[in-house]
């Protein structure tokens, strides 16, 4: 029999079991990583035609086209029908191009014109629709704001639409635009 340190043995025994939690961590991510693969969903593209607006948005699934953020390309994309009359527009888009936020001002006699023109039901007032934190604005608009919310479907997009009291006379629109 041949006598070991036992505080060596204690020391490797920790280390063993370090190493292999780190191991079986490892190996656990990896797996979780790898999920299978739909067969609808690998680099499929589909094209949809809304036959009201007469538009056609060529997409990946669960992205968007956004290659060009110009107003024109996004009213194509997204059916929205933007103002003349709008100031202050800017866009914002993730890494991953699976939404879209927009925002702009227009005068409070421009909204109803907007949402019909785009094809959107008249704004529900009082309601929420864009929860979430932007570079373009934070979660809660103003205390006191006022604010109404659309949605509404094109091709291949949903749009919810949020009208916040800017200042008096103008009201600024916080546009998400999602894949269907």
């Amino acid at each position: 029999m041949s006598k070991l340190n036992p505080k060596w043995t204690r020391a490797n025994g920790l280390i063993l079991i370090f190493f292999g939690a780190a191991l079986v961590l490892g190996v656990g991510l990896i797996l979780i990583e790898k999920k299978p693969a739909r067969p609808e969903a690998q680099g499929q593209a589909a094209t949809e035609t809304d036959s009201e607006q007469g538009s056609s948005t060529t997409m990946s699934v669960n992205t968007l086209p956004l290659d060009d953020l110009s107003v024109t390309a996004i009213t194509e994309m997204s059916g929205l029908t933007f103002p003349t009359d709008m100031t202050e527009f800017l866009t914002s888009r993730g890494d991953t191009n699976r939404q879209l936020d927009l925002t702009f001002v227009i005068p409070s006699a421009s909204a109803a014109t907007f949402l019909a023109d785009s094809g959107l039901p008249a704004p529900v007032a009082n309601k929420r629709l864009v929860i979430h934190s932007s570079p373009l604005w934070k979660v809660n608009p103003p205390e006191g704001s006022t604010i109404s919310s659309s949605q509404g479907k094109f091709g291949q997009v949903k749009r919810a639409v949020e009208l916040v009291g800017e200042r008096p006379g103008f009201i600024r629109a916080r546009v998400v635009i999602t894949p269907t």
